[in-house]
């Protein structure tokens, strides 16, 4: 969304003619602040704005984590953790039940 030349409106505009609101961001292609009082109340989407917004996090985020493990593969010298550490249970203190349902 641009952070510049922001379209607003006021709550009363959006109480008036809420269609007139979504009609304009998607004619300019941008979220339309919503002014209660000289403040933020929220910002109008369209339904594809907002799906297309939220893809592009989750595409972020999964450039994220590919990075992470890229970075992890390369580490010559990995940090490893003991199971104690991770789940603070001791592997010898948990008693095997030959009954448990697994078999």
């Amino acid at each position: 969304m641009k952070t510049l030349d922001v379209p607003f409106k006021s709550i009363s505009d959006i109480k008036k003619s809420p269609m007139t609101i979504f009609e304009e961001a998607k004619a300019r292609n941008n979220g339309v602040y919503i002014f209660n009082r000289d403040k933020v109340a929220g910002v109008v989407l369209t339904q594809e704005q907002y799906e297309n917004m939220n893809s592009e996090i989750e595409a972020l985020y999964d450039r994220i984590d590919e990075l992470i493990v890229k970075e992890r593969l390369q580490d010559k010298n990995p940090k490893t953790y003991s199971v104690e550490a991770v789940t603070g249970m001791n592997l010898d203190d948990i008693e095997l039940d030959d009954n448990d349902g697994w078999e």
